[in-house]
């Protein structure tokens, strides 16, 4: 890895690093100007971003690791509720003949 530039190795493993904690000043400058000019490495790190959209990670934060992932209480009682109506479901005992 030079000195004054990183290649995009070094740049996709920093954008994935970067969302989850925050990077040394000269580390962003330097990876920000290499997203400025490679479509790859950009086209890399909005990838990324869908993807801890979709998984819910874009609110994970450094100080939440460690923790074990957990339902938010409202979701808990929403499949708690979806649970007790199958289990009263008449038509429940007929899939299982």
């Amino acid at each position: 890895m030079s000195h004054w530039m990183f290649n995009c190795k070094d740049v996709s493993m920093m954008v994935s690093e970067s969302m989850d904690r925050k990077l040394p000043l000269h580390r962003r400058l330097l990876m920000t100007a290499h997203l400025f000019m490679c479509k790859y490495c950009n086209r890399f790190k909005k990838q990324l971003l869908i993807l801890r959209s979709a998984t819910g990670l874009d609110d994970f934060h450094e100080e939440d690791f460690g923790r074990p992932p957990s339902l938010s209480k409202e979701t808990r009682d929403r499949i708690k509720q979806a649970m007790r109506d199958l289990s009263q479901d008449p038509n429940l005992g007929s899939l299982n003949t």
